[in-house]
């Protein structure tokens, strides 16, 4: 749906620079309002989300005519890649593993128990909890990242009836059957 750069910002001073990563809506969707409305309430719903182990959302717009979302720059890699590459086991001792499992669920149960400004639960499931969706930096810090799928209870554009989100391997049997999901699909995913 969108194409991920990484980018350089400036501010008023040259002096301020700063890595961040630009998701830009495709232009071939730019034309379908469907889309436009879904990457607009993934970054709504980033806008809200403000937790060390959830990626930070700088700003949302429009910039001659592209949508976009700038997001902290993470530098390190999906766990899916440091699961591949090598033997988890013998990179990670459990220790590490344990406190990196416990960083991505308090992100993840950040995201479940988060309200909006009125104290209303917005009801978030991530719905694509996955080891590429998890990121590990070189400092040791433990990202959810890609809202993209999210379902926000009673939310018209995050999901069709029927439509299945996420990625096959990962899915709970809930959402494998298109049954009505919550938080426990995430923890399925998780497990």
């Amino acid at each position: 749906m969108a194409t991920v750069f990484l980018a350089l910002t400036q501010g008023g001073q040259q002096a301020f620079k700063k890595l961040v990563v630009v998701k830009l809506l495709r232009l071939d969707l730019a034309e379908d309002e469907s889309f436009v409305q879904m990457f607009h309430d993934e970054a709504a719903l980033l806008a809200q989300l403000n937790h060390p182990n959830v990626v930070q959302t700088y700003e949302v717009g429009i910039d001659q005519g592209r949508h976009y979302i700038a997001m902290e720059w993470l530098e390190g890699q999906p766990f899916e890649l440091i699961r591949r590459a090598n033997n988890v086991a013998t990179l990670f001792p459990l220790e590490m593993q344990l406190q990196m499992l416990v960083g991505m669920l308090s992100g993840l149960h950040y995201a479940h128990e988060l309200t909006d400004y009125d104290s209303t639960p917005l009801g978030i499931i991530h719905r694509d909890v996955t080891p590429s969706n998890v990121i590990i930096t070189y400092d040791g810090q433990v990202k959810l990242v890609d809202f993209g799928i999210a379902k926000i209870a009673d939310s018209l554009h995050h999901t069709q009836a029927g439509a299945l989100k996420g990625k096959i391997r990962y899915l709970s049997p809930e959402q494998i059957s298109k049954q009505a999901i919550d938080r426990r699909a995430d923890i399925y995913s998780t497990g």
